[in-house]
């Protein structure tokens, strides 16, 4: 009864569909597969008003996924009831699908032996779909997937020793010469050889890439479940590379020409860097150029390079005529343009100072109120470590406006001169004074012979004269302590010379006194002049024997 009921439902759901067909013929659809498991299995073609090829298809899908998972339904039990207008396959009491008449001229067959024809598709395809989720076909699975790990294991393995030992010979036993015109080496066999292994690298890589995509491949396709994955895994990759393949024919020409200029300027640039390493080792001499300008030389064309190469290829790049691509464009440059304002100033005083040769990394130098060496030196900031050990970072542009005293470069040409001075009286004799302190110079570290010493006499001062003693050393990153040094031994040496380290000063009442001019420019009946001192509230003071004698008292000098 229950069987007759549903037979009847699936009848009138083939009225249905075939009553409007029948009346205004059948639309022209795509045919719709049916599919169990990821496999077709076969396909409608005809649709009718009240229901498409592809709705049927889906639902003739569902219901014999249904019956497949019924293990309480044989195959056997999918039979075929054929009617006047219609076919219906059944899996006992269940419908699967109708084959309509139209079904049946859309393949140039008869309804029945079509749907006889399905329903043995059906039958096969319950039976395949069981078997293969059964415990001896997984257990196969699993034996193969790890069978697959272990040879995937094993063909690395051997591809990272095969590589090594590629690297191996291509270093140490493939003999590779330089290319070279002249003395000049454009390619050396070195770097000849660190190509073929980046080769090399790029081969292997390849094929361990290829080696996991096969892993996968396979291991998914040991199981039923993901049997479909493995299929679409296959597809994705095809069909990436057919979308790939259809945009490269596309951009051809574009893309032959970025290539082409691609190697062109990577050629450029590797000749450009050959011929600076060569300049800067000294091979190779460029008028006034010094090696230490070589590197930033070639950074500096290096980005103007490619700046031209990327304005030359810009029209070829794919996509950069679209609105989008402009828009991004424009947006990088403006942040760019507003955010690196300080930054390029920045640049720009570091290169300038660098042609300039104002300093060098491990220079003594003084920058401003900073007095130290220079630790770093690019093109933003310049650091710098004082003599008491303070680390100060100074932005080029600052540097540049400003003024910079490098004693290391003097020092490096005949030495650099540290100078002190000293306040002597005019009572000593200026040339033991001189003496004195070449003498202290000479007995100091780091104080160089030649160029000699030497003493200046800066100032003839009311009270005193100034010396100045000047030295030559090459070691200015010691400063403070040659200075301490050349201070004891003028100490040391003036108090061993009895010569006293002051700027006297006169305080007295006096119509004269002993002149402080040295002992050899006075005559020989020299007599100081007398300081009378009286007493206006008494008489003048007499001697003992009553002659009034003059009283001649010094009243003191500092």
């Amino acid at each position: 009864m229950r069987r007759s009921k549903i037979l009847l439902f699936s009848l009138l759901l083939a009225l249905s569909a075939w009553a409007p067909a029948a009346a205004d013929q059948l639309k022209d659809f795509p045919p719709a597969p049916v599919e169990l498991d990821g496999q077709e299995l076969f396909s409608i073609r005809a649709g009718a008003k009240a229901f498409s090829p592809e709705f049927r298809a889906k639902l003739a899908g569902e219901r014999i996924l249904e019956v497949a998972k019924d293990y309480g339904v044989k195959p056997e039990q999918v039979t075929v009831s054929e009617l006047e207008i219609a076919a219906i396959i059944s899996a006992g009491e269940k419908p699967i699908v109708t084959i309509l008449d139209a079904d049946a001229a859309a393949e140039g067959r008869e309804k029945g032996e079509l749907a006889e024809e399905y329903a043995g598709k059906i039958r096969q395809a319950i039976k395949n779909y069981r078997e293969q989720r059964s415990a001896r076909v997984i257990a196969t699975g699993l034996a193969e997937t790890l069978v697959a790990t272990l040879v995937l294991i094993g063909l690395i393995a051997l591809l990272q020793r095969g590589v090594k030992r590629g690297e191996q010979a291509i270093r140490e036993r493939l003999p590779v010469p330089s290319l070279q015109i002249a003395s000049f080496e454009f390619f050396t066999a070195d770097r000849i050889k660190r190509m073929l292994v980046a080769v090399l690298k790029v081969v292997r890589l390849a094929i361990l890439l290829t080696l996991i995509y096969a892993y996968f491949h396979l291991g998914l396709s040991f199981f039923p479940w993901t049997r479909n994955l493995a299929l679409r895994l296959l597809d994705y990759v095809f069909a990436a590379l057919s979308t790939m393949a259809n945009g490269v024919l596309d951009q051809l020409p574009g893309l032959t020409f970025l290539v082409v200029l691609y190697f062109v300027t990577r050629y450029v640039l590797k000749t450009l860097k050959l011929f600076f390493e060569q300049v800067s080792q000294g091979k190779i001499s460029i008028g006034e150029m010094d090696a230490e300008v070589a590197e930033p030389t070639y950074k500096i064309i290096r980005l103007m390079v490619i700046a031209f190469a990327l304005v030359v290829a810009y029209p070829y790049i794919p996509g950069s005529e679209s609105s989008a691509f402009k828009g991004v464009s424009i947006f990088v440059g403006v942040i760019f343009s507003l955010g690196s304002t300080s930054a390029i100033g920045n640049i720009a005083a570091g290169l300038s100072l660098l042609y300039m040769r104002s300093y060098r990394e491990g220079d003594v130098v003084k920058i401003g109120d900073a007095q130290g060496i220079v630790l770093y030196r690019k093109l933003l900031v310049t650091r710098v470590k004082t003599f008491k050990n303070e680390e100060i970072t100074v932005p080029n542009s600052s540097i540049l406006s400003g003024q910079v005293t490098n004693y290391s470069h003097q020092a490096r040409m005949e030495g650099v001169i540290l100078h002190t001075s000293i306040t002597i009286g005019y009572d000593a004799p200026w040339r033991q004074v001189h003496d004195l302190l070449l003498e202290a110079a000479k007995a100091s570290p780091h104080i160089l012979k030649s160029p000699p010493p030497f003493v200046l006499q800066t100032a003839l001062n009311d009270f005193y004269v100034t010396y100045e003693l000047n030295a030559f050393t090459d070691h200015p990153q010691t400063m403070p302590a040659i200075y301490s040094g050349l201070h004891k031994n003028i100490q040391d040496k003036f108090n061993e010379a009895g010569v006293e380290i002051m700027s006297p000063h006169y305080s007295q009442l006096r119509d004269g006194s002993h002149t402080t001019i040295p002992e050899q420019y006075l005559p020989a009946d020299y007599a100081p002049s007398a300081i009378r001192i009286l007493d206006t509230g008494k008489a003048a003071a007499t001697s003992e024997d009553g002659d009034d004698k003059p009283v001649r008292e010094r009243t003191g000098q500092e």
